[in-house]
C-alpha cells in the first residue's frame, strides 16, 4: 500500500518523510488552507527532492490552464483536483458522505470524508462501503487515518492512504515520530 503525506510546508518535513520511506508528498495550493504553500516555495523544495519521491500539487478552485502552468513551474508529478479535468497524472478527489460516487475519470482516485472544510479535517467516512468498490487498485483513502486505524484500511486492499493531520505536530508541521510509527505499521506484514 502506498503512503502519501500531504500538507507539506517545509523542506525539513519533506526530507524526513523521504528518509522514512513515504511514496508521495503533497503541497496544498489552496490559500484558505492552514497548510497552504506558495508555488515558489514548493518549487524550491521539489528541486531538492526530484526523483526521490512522487510530488503532488493540491488544487481546489484553479482552472485547467492555471493548474497546468503551476505544475510546470513547480515541477510536480501529479495534480490532485476536485473536478474532472483533462490533464495527465491526476488524482481525482471525491468527497464521500455515505455512498460511493460514479467514477468518470481514468487515473488515480482519492476518497475523503465530506466536511465543511476541504481536507485536513481528520474525519473519516464509512470505509466498509469500499469492500466491493471495483477501482480499489487506484484508490487513495483519506480522512481521519492514523497509526491506530490504518490496519483496517490496509485489509481492504486499496492502492494507498493519504494523511495530513494524522502525522502532524500541528497544522503545517509534521511529527517525525508519528510519521515513523505510521510507516512502520503500513510496511509491516500485519
Amino acid at each position: 500500500m502506498k503512503v502519501k503525506f500531504c500538507g507539506m510546508t517545509n523542506y525539513e518535513d519533506v526530507k524526513a518523510s523521504i528518509e522514512l520511506g513515504v511514496d508521495f508528498v503533497g503541497f496544498v495550493f489552496y490559500p484558505k488552507s492552514k497548510r497552504f504553500i506558495d508555488f515558489e516555495s514548493a518549487r524550491q523544495i521539489v528541486k531538492r527532492i526530484k526523483d526521490k519521491v512522487k510530488t503532488v500539487g493540491i488544487f481546489v478552485n484553479q482552472n485547467e490552464a492555471q493548474i497546468k502552468e503551476a505544475v510546470e513551474f513547480v515541477g510536480l508529478d501529479y495534480t490532485q483536483v476536485y473536478a474532472d479535468i483533462g490533464l495527465k497524472n491526476t488524482i481525482r478527489v471525491y468527497r464521500i458522505k455515505d455512498s460511493l460516487p460514479e467514477v468518470k475519470q481514468e487515473g488515480l482516485l482519492l476518497f475523503d470524508a465530506y466536511t465543511e472544510q476541504i481536507g485536513g479535517a481528520a474525519k473519516s467516512f464509512n470505509w466498509e462501503i469500499l469492500k466491493n468498490f471495483k477501482y480499489k487498485d487506484r484508490l487513495f483513502v483519506a480522512g481521519g487515518i492514523n497509526a491506530e486505524n490504518v490496519s483496517r484500511i490496509k485489509s481492504l486492499g486499496v492502492f494507498g492512504v493519504d494523511l495530513v493531520s494524522g502525522v502532524e505536530a500541528y497544522p503545517g508541521k509534521k511529527d517525525i515520530s508519528k510519521m515513523r510509527e505510521f510507516l512502520e505499521i503500513v510496511r509491516s506484514k500485519r
